[in-house]
């Protein structure tokens, strides 16, 4: 099992899907599911499953778990997940089954568990959020990522990137950064870390015309 903290915007999901896509179980799925999307009674259906007479209107339909086996499931802000269904999880974490919700028989799974979290987990822990044991039991390999505004060296090369990836969804050459705009680019701290500064180049490649060049004019950010 792998633990990631870091604060929204970071990059979570993306170490996740490295960590599973450079992994020996590249070939079978990687799913995720926010833990804070759905409430308690459907987001147990959605992990383990469902059995057919369980409870009105139930359907056999298999769990994010079993959709999962052999692969990697990621579970974004599990301190979101309620503390009773965290209890459930910790079981299946040490036994290697789940159960469907209304179901009798267990379901032998092999999942890698990847959790991440957008808090300090000790202070999630202290808050009653998220159950220690369970934390314990997902802290195997722990990865912390650090914001944006701690890793400035990241931002020119993070800047690059997006200009090509949004270059071609916009139809736009927007190939270079002057280097006043580096230079604003780099002195803001980012509290909605590497998600906000995409969301800049985004604005800056759409708004852009004939340019080549992505100037101060183009930039729409905090001062």
């Amino acid at each position: 099992s792998v633990f990631i903290y870091g604060e929204t915007g970071t990059g979570k999901e993306l170490f996740a899907q490295s960590i599973h896509y450079e992994s020996q179980r590249r070939e079978n799925p990687f799913l995720a599911q926010n833990c804070a999307a759905l409430p308690a009674s459907l987001l147990e259906g959605i992990l383990f499953g469902t059995s057919k007479g369980g409870f009105t209107g139930a359907v056999d339909r298999a769990g994010l778990f079993e959709q999962a086996n052999g692969g990697t499931l990621l579970l974004d802000e599990i301190s979101a997940m309620p503390y009773d269904l965290q209890s459930k999880l910790l079981r299946v974490l040490q036994e290697d089954y789940i159960r469907r919700v209304g179901g009798t028989s267990d379901i032998p799974i092999d999942v890698r568990i990847i959790a991440t979290v957008n808090e300090p987990p000790e202070k999630l822990i202290a808050e009653g959020k998220l159950r220690k044991d369970l934390y314990y039991r997902l802290n195997v390999v722990s990865i912390a990522i650090p914001p944006l505004r701690d890793r400035k060296d990241d931002i020119p090369v993070l800047t690059d990137a997006f200009l090509e990836k949004h270059n071609k969804k916009y139809n736009k050459e927007v190939w270079m950064v002057s280097e006043p705009a580096l230079a604003r680019l780099c002195g803001y701290n980012y509290p909605g870390n590497v998600r906000e500064l995409e969301n800049i180049i985004v604005q800056s490649v759409a708004m852009a015309e004939t340019e080549h060049v992505l100037t101060e004019r183009l930039l729409q950010m905090p001062m």
